[in-house]
């Protein structure tokens, strides 16, 4: 599925467009499964015969049903991680205890201290600086987890810090359209001005669109929302596809030549 996409801001009368595209980071700007999969070998080595992306993808449904409440502090940290994580396994039919949860979180977190992104994402970043377009983040999160993954990963080579939006620091997350009002505001943006990358379609995409943002879906899963309301504008279905991606968008817009 390929769209056109049009309709970025401008510095001024006959002055050329400037294009301003923020990202997700969690698994948009590097794999999470990769720290996830090293703290599972650690902590669980062979003991169940489970599919480390189900288990993955059944965390991630589950941290959703409880994001908010952890966000607003009604739920301790603690108490999310746990949740989260055995009921992921539930759902793949085995059982851990909550000192196991609380182990193979502490140490997914700690492997997350030491994560890079790849040759490809960085000369996507490398080419958008190239061509002036103006970057930014969106990303869901305490601050502090947050704050040492992006450390970690070398992201404010390429995006300033004061575009970097972090859910945990602004008090709403994605998918509410909030998040992306925020930044609008202290990036001086109108919604039709900039376009939204994630791999997260309820949280980036239905989030991004409800907000008027136009985005780009890293559809790594191949997940079908051919039925679904809100429809990206692009979907690619890797990194390579994204850098494609991101290359039409720049001919287009007449950045890159």
């Amino acid at each position: 599925m390929s769209l056109a996409v049009h309709g970025f801001n401008y510095t001024g009368k006959g002055e050329k467009n400037v294009i301003t595209i923020l990202f997700d980071m969690d698994d948009t700007l590097y794999d999470q499964i990769e720290p996830f999969k090293k703290a599972y070998d650690t902590i669980f080595g062979k003991r169940f015969d489970v599919d480390i992306i189900e288990l993955f993808e059944a965390r991630s449904r589950r941290g959703d049903e409880v994001f908010e409440l952890a966000q607003s502090g009604k739920m301790p940290m603690d108490e999310m991680h746990i949740y989260r994580i055995q009921k992921a396994f539930e759902d793949l039919g085995v059982a851990v205890t909550a000192e196991e949860s609380l182990a193979y979180q502490r140490l997914y977190s700690e492997n997350q201290g030491k994560i890079s992104m790849t040759d490809t994402i960085i000369s996507v970043l490398e080419q958008c600086t190239s061509c002036g377009v103006r970057l930014g983040m969106v990303t869901n999160g305490p601050s502090g987890h947050q704050r040492r993954k992006l450390r970690a990963l070398g992201a404010d080579r390429w995006i300033p810090e004061e575009n970097i939006i972090i859910s945990g620091e602004c008090g709403v997350s994605k998918p509410n359209p909030e998040i992306f009002r925020y930044a609008e505001k202290k990036m001086k943006l109108l919604p039709g001005e900039c376009i939204f990358v994630g791999d997260n379609y309820l949280n980036d995409i239905v989030g991004a669109k409800r907000a008027g943002w136009k985005a780009i879906w890293i559809n790594k899963r191949g997940q079908d929302i051919s039925g679904e309301e809100y429809q990206p504008d692009y979907i690619v279905a890797d990194e390579a596809g994204l850098k494609d991606c991101i290359e039409q968008i720049l001919k287009e817009e007449g950045a890159l030549r």
